[in-house]
Formats: structure tokens, sequence, C-alpha cells
């Protein structure tokens, strides 16, 4: 499958797909769609409010050929060796007379029931593979007997195409050969022995994934004859001196089983990535685990994301308004509703939220982002003011000592008309009047403030403060 990223979140898959607009949505812009938090529906398009159709959960999966590494990697997993252990020594020291074929049977079995685990699991896109136990204890499908059936299938018809014609039976064999993948994976999600040998099901699926099936054809080839070329070498090597011993013909039975673990592994991914394509419903997971909180909250953001993107700034305040009405006081609701109020044309609203923004900031002790606020808003309204003297008064000491010298003043000027008799005057005016002189070299306008100050308040603390300044030389 092509990759599909979400167009309002770059490099995050999508997820969903609207089938009226073709907008892409990721995870981000629709959270926990499978959940019950949607009702009984799959989620609407942001945009145009159709039900959304979704992609899967491979948008991001990379191309079978590139996942070489992880298929040989696949079966060094603690179960699947415990498995590959078994098949070993079934097939190295139980081989003789009717226990061994019992032996071989139970062993081919296995192989095969775990196989089809593995390819019903990687085809979700789990990379843990299935226990011994969940194989053991069950298979309601019969997928072994079902295999059994399709080989013998299999081999009939070539036998009764031969006997119309030669070249009618190497035609017929030729085909099963090349559809042998498409048939495991048909049989493997439909558990349809007759889907399985459909030509028209398999040639459907060959040419749905296209060219790159000419390809996992020829990895399946190599997969499966790759350990009969490793074991002739090895026994090879050693035909001149003496018979393969235990030890070699225990590797060779792994080998075995090993690449046949790794073929299955390679179908499963396949039916992975081309989950779409193929119309193959993964298992979902309902995420219950977020809280209808937490729920409101991700989808808001995630309708604003794209609203903003539309330039439908006025939708996207009215999902934020509907969402901080649910979900009180959280920061990064508040804090995107700012930069959107950034966006329109309402001061009054503006300066109202980022007063109650920053109280937020402070109250969870974040005067840097308080500070960030202010400043933000004052690019838009230089006169802004807070409603508390004290977070003004911390603010604008922060402001100062961060260099931001003419913002300092701005949040203090007429703070005696802001916040009349207010005990924290005097040290605003004092940091003000010091502001004034030491760094913004305005002495005039820092002795007048410093005089007032001590006229209005004569016996405040910072008296002695607010004097040295008035005595600076000019």
């Amino acid at each position: 499958m092509a990759k599909l990223e979400c167009q309002f979140f770059p490099e995050t898959p999508a997820l969903w797909r609207c089938p009226r607009c073709s907008t892409l949505y990721g995870e981000r812009c629709i959270p926990a769609g499978h959940s019950t938090h949607w009702g009984r529906h799959d989620p609407a398009c942001i945009r145009c409010t159709h039900s959304l159709t979704y992609l899967g959960n491979a948008t991001d999966a990379k191309p079978f050929w590139q996942q070489l590494p992880h298929f040989f990697a696949y079966p060094l997993q603690s179960q699947t060796l415990l498995v590959l252990g078994l098949l070993t020594l079934l097939n190295t020291f139980i081989n003789d007379g009717l226990i061994g074929l019992v032996a071989g049977l139970f062993s081919l079995a296995v192989l095969i029931k775990y196989g089809f685990a593995i390819i019903n699991e990687r085809g979700q896109g789990k990379c843990t593979a299935p226990t011994l136990g969940q194989v053991l204890t069950g298979d309601s499908e019969h997928l072994f007997l079902r295999q059994m059936v399709l080989i013998i299938a299999m081999g009939a018809a070539i036998t009764f195409a031969s006997g119309i014609a030669p070249s009618f039976g190497l035609l017929v064999m030729g085909f099963l050969t090349l559809a042998m993948p498409a048939s495991i994976m048909v049989l493997a999600v439909e558990k349809s022995v007759r889907r399985a040998l459909n030509p028209m099901a398999l040639i459907s699926l060959m040419l749905t994934i296209g060219w790159p099936y000419l390809l996992l054809w020829l990895c399946s080839q190599a997969i499966t004859i790759g350990p009969y070329i490793l074991a002739d070498f090895i026994v090879g090597n050693n035909a001149d001196r003496a018979p393969p011993g235990m030890p070699t013909l225990m590797f060779i039975n792994f080998l075995i089983s090993y690449f046949s673990i790794m073929l299955y592994t390679m179908l499963g991914y396949v039916l992975f990535e081309y989950q779409h394509e193929l119309g193959y419903r993964t298992d979902i997971e309902d995420d219950q685990a977020l809280s209808e909180t937490d729920f409101i909250k991700a989808r808001a953001l995630g309708e604003v994301a794209v609203l903003i993107s539309d330039q439908k700034y006025n939708d996207a305040r009215q999902s934020l308004r509907r969402a901080l009405d649910a979900v009180h006081d959280d920061l990064e609701l508040h804090n995107r509703y700012h930069k959107l109020l950034m966006l329109l044309d309402d001061n009054t609203a503006l300066a109202n939220h980022a007063d109650y923004l920053v109280e937020l900031h402070m109250a969870q002790h974040q005067t840097a982002r308080a500070v960030g606020v202010v400043l933000d808003v004052q690019t838009r309204l230089a006169s802004f003011k807070l409603g508390k003297s004290s977070t003004a008064l911390a603010l604008a000491q922060l402001m100062v000592e961060q260099g931001y010298y003419r913002n300092g003043i701005r949040l203090l000027h007429n703070f005696h008309a802001q916040y009349p008799n207010d005990r924290h005057l005097p040290a605003a005016y004092l940091l003000a009047a010091t502001t004034l002189i030491e760094h913004l070299g305005d002495d005039k306008t820092g002795r007048n403030i410093a005089r007032y100050t001590l006229k209005k308040h004569p016996n405040c603390k910072e008296h002695i403060a607010l004097e040295k300044l008035l005595n600076i030389s000019v």
C-alpha cells in the first residue's frame, strides 16, 4: 500500500478517508475512531460530515521486500524457538514405523496450524509471535485439514488437466504454483478451501497486489527451497567421509521449520500491508481506555486543526468553547484557544481569556509561560492589563530580567489607576522607575514615578531605594 499521510499532521499515517471529499485524517484528527465515544457509526468527516472509511493500520507500512531482516528475525522469538525445538526433536528422533508416521503428521499439523496463527497475528500488525499453547489448545477452523484438502485438490486438478492434455496439465500446474502464496492467504483469511481454489479469487488477489506479487512469489520460492539447498550443501560436503550425523540432521530439520515460519511471516505481513486494497478488515481494538473528557479534548483539538487549516476560525472557536465547557481549566485547550483568538478580531475576548490563561499558568507555577502569553497579547493590545496586581508585578519583574524592558513597563503603566491603594504599588513603581532609568535611559519619567511613589507612600519599605534613584546625578 502506498504510504498515506494525514493532511493536517504531516509525517503521521492516515487512518481514515472521506469518500466524498477525499480528505485523509490521522489519529490526531480522529482520536479513538473505533471507540463507542463516536456512537454506533463510524466518525464523520470534519469538512463535509460524510461518514469516513477506515483505511486500516498499515498506511505507513514499508513494502514487504524491505522487511526481509524482520522475516529472518521473527522466528527467533522465544515462543517460536520453542515450536522450532519441538518440531526439530520430533522430526529427528521419531522417524521410523507407525510411531514415526504419527509423529510426522503431528509435526506437520503443528507447523501448519502455527503458520496460520502467524499469518493471522502478523496480518493484524502484531509483531509478537503466537504461543504454542494458542495453537495446541484449539483449531476451530480446522485449518490443518483444510490445507491438506487444498493440497490434495490441487494435485487432483493437475492430474485431471494432464489427462486432458499434457500441455494443459503443465499450464494448470504453473498457475497453481504461481498462485500458491495467494491461495494460502485466501485460506488464512476466508477459511474456505473452495475460495482458496477459485481461480477468479486467486487472480483477483494477485492483480490487487500488482507487480509486487511476482516478487512475493520469487521470495516464496527462494524461502521454500532455501533449506534444501543448504541441506544439500551441508550433506554434500560430508558425503565422502560419512553419512550425516545426528547434529547435522537436527540442524537440517531446524532449517526446514525455520524457513517455513519465515514464509508464513512474510505472507502475514503482505496481508497487513495490503489490507485496505484486499478488503481485509483487521481486528480493531477500541480505545476504551480514553476517558470521556480526554476524548472530548482530543476530538476538539483535531477538529480545530482541520478548521483552522480551512480558515474557518469562528467554527474552530465554537468547537473549542464546547470542549472548554466540558473540560474546565485544561491548559492545552486554553493555549489553543488563545492562539485562535489571536487570529480573530475580538480584542475584548482576547484580553479576558489571556488574563484567565495567565492565572492558570501561575497556579501551576509556569511563570515563564505566563510571560509568553502576555508578550503575545501585547503585540495586539499594547495597553493589556492583568486582573491581579501580584501577578502583574511578578511577570513584569521576569520580563525585565529577560530583557523585555518596554513590555514590563507597559504592564505596570498606570498601576495606581488599575490597582488603587494596592500594597504592591510601591514595588511595582520602584521596578518601573529603575527600568526606565537604568535600562531605557528615561531618567525624567523614572524620577517622576519615584517622586510620586514617595509622596503617596512615604513610609513604604521601598523608600530608601526610591530616594537613591532620585539622588542619581543626571
